[in-house]
C-alpha cells in the first residue's frame, strides 16, 4: 500500500513537507508536491550516484537566488519506504528520504540557513514513494544525463531586467537596426544560421575591451555581467554603448560583417580571436581618447596595418580555434602585426600590459 497514514506521533528525524498536497501522475505513480521545511534539509540524504558538489561560486550564485526571492525548480526526491503523517497539511516522512535531482540546490538552501537571515529557503520537492537506490539512480539518468543544459545566453538574457548593462548590450543587438551585428548575435539555447556569435561571445568581447576601466575578463556569465555593470557605471551608458559600436564597425572595415553568410569561415568571428583583439586595444593608449582612455578610437595607420592582418593563414585559423598559450601567440601576432616596419610610433602599452595579461578568460564557448 503505497503511502500510508500512521496515528501516531511524529518522530525525531522525520522530513517535513509544508503545504503538501498528494498527486496522481500520468503512469499511475502517487507522489507528494509541497514544500521542504528548511529545518528537515539536513536530514536529506544523498546516494552514491550522485554528482561532487559544485564549487564554492556556483553554490553561491544559488544561494544568491534563494535571498533575492527568485523561483528556483524543485528538487526530486525518493523515499525508501511508505510511511508518513499527514498533519493539517504538513506531510511527516518518517523512512529515508534521499535527493534524486537537486543536491546542489540543498546544499545552496543548507548554506542559507548557515548565513543566517530573515528569509529561509524556499525550496519546492516532489516526493516519490517505495523507491531503491536502483529506482533513484535510473531516474537521476534520466534527469541528468539526458537533459539538455541551459545556454548561458540564455541566463544573460534573463539579466537584462536587474542589469542596465545587458539591456543595453541586448537593445544594441536586438533593436538597432543600424548597428552592424544587429540580429547577429544568438541570445537563445541554439543559434540561427544568421547569427554570427553568442551572447556570451559577444558580453565577453565587450569586457576584454574595457577590461583596462574595470573587471571586464570573468569566464562566469553571472560574474562577467556584474562585471561589465560596473563598467556601465563608471564610464556610462553612452560611452560604454560607443565604445561597443566602434570596435565592431572596426572589425566590418577591417574584414566585413555584413557580407558573411557562413560563419565557420570567417577567423575573425571566433571567439579566441575577438577576446585577443579586443584585448589588444584595452591594453595600448593608442586606441583610446578622452580622459582616463575612456572613449575608443582607432586611426586609419592603425586600421590599415591590422586590416592586413593574415587571417586567412591556415596557421592564424588553428590559433582562433584554441585556448591556453594558441591565446598568447595570437595576441603577439596582432601586436607584432601594427608594429611590423615601425622605429617609432610603436604600440605604447599600459604597464605590464606589453604581452596578453596572464588572468585573460577562456575565448572558446
Amino acid at each position: 500500500m503505497v503511502a500510508q497514514q500512521l496515528g501516531k506521533e511524529v518522530v525525531a528525524g522525520s522530513v517535513k513537507v509544508c503545504s503538501g498536497a498528494l498527486d496522481e501522475t500520468r503512469e499511475g505513480e502517487i507522489i507528494l508536491r509541497g514544500v521542504i521545511d528548511p529545518e528537515s534539509l539536513k536530514r536529506l540524504r544523498v546516494g552514491l550516484y550522485q554528482r561532487e558538489v559544485l564549487p564554492f561560486a556556483k553554490i553561491k550564485e544559488l544561494v544568491g537566488a534563494f535571498k533575492a526571492g527568485s523561483a528556483v525548480p524543485d528538487i526530486d526526491l525518493g523515499m525508501r519506504g511508505e510511511r508518513f503523517m499527514d498533519r493539517q497539511g504538513c506531510f511527516y516522512l518518517q523512512d529515508p528520504v534521499f535527493v534524486v535531482d537537486g543536491q546542489q540546490r540543498v546544499t545552496a538552501a543548507i548554506q542559507l540557513l548557515q548565513e543566517g537571515g530573515d528569509k529561509p529557503p524556499h525550496l519546492g520537492a516532489t516526493v516519490h514513494f517505495g523507491t531503491d537506490e536502483n529506482w533513484e539512480r535510473n531516474r537521476f539518468r534520466i534527469l541528468n544525463a539526458e537533459r539538455t543544459k541551459l545556454s548561458s545566453n540564455i541566463l544573460l538574457r534573463n539579466l537584462r531586467t536587474e542589469l542596465p548593462a545587458v539591456e543595453l548590450l541586448y537593445e544594441l543587438t536586438a533593436n538597432s537596426p543600424d548597428f552592424v551585428m544587429n540580429g547577429r548575435v544568438s541570445w537563445n539555447q541554439r543559434m540561427k544560421r544568421e547569427e554570427l556569435v553568442t551572447a556570451i561571445t559577444f558580453l565577453r568581447t565587450a569586457g576584454a575591451l574595457h577590461s583596462h576601466l574595470g573587471p571586464g575578463r570573468a569566464s562566469n556569465y553571472l560574474e562577467l555581467a556584474q562585471g561589465l555593470q560596473k563598467i556601465h557605471d563608471k564610464i556610462g551608458p553612452i560611452a560604454l554603448r560607443d565604445n561597443i559600436v566602434g570596435f565592431w564597425n572596426f572589425v566590418e572595415q577591417a574584414w566585413g560583417i555584413r557580407r558573411v553568410t557562413f560563419k565557420e569561415g570567417a577567423t575573425y568571428l571566433r571567439a579566441t580571436f575577438l577576446s585577443c583583439l579586443a584585448l589588444l586595444f584595452s591594453c595600448h593608449h593608442d586606441f583610446w581618447r578622452g580622459k582616463g582612455d575612456t572613449k575608443l578610437f582607432v586611426d586609419a595607420d592603425l586600421l590599415r596595418k591590422l586590416s592586413l592582418f593574415p587571417i586567412t593563414d591556415p596557421s592564424v585559423a588553428n590559433l582562433a580555434s584554441a585556448g591556453g598559450a594558441a591565446r598568447k601567440i595570437l595576441y603577439a601576432l596582432m601586436r607584432d602585426q601594427v608594429n611590423s616596419g615601425k622605429r617609432t610610433k610603436r604600440l605604447r602599452p599600459r604597464p605590464g600590459g606589453a604581452d596578453l595579461p596572464a588572468n585573460d578568460v577562456n575565448g572558446d564557448e
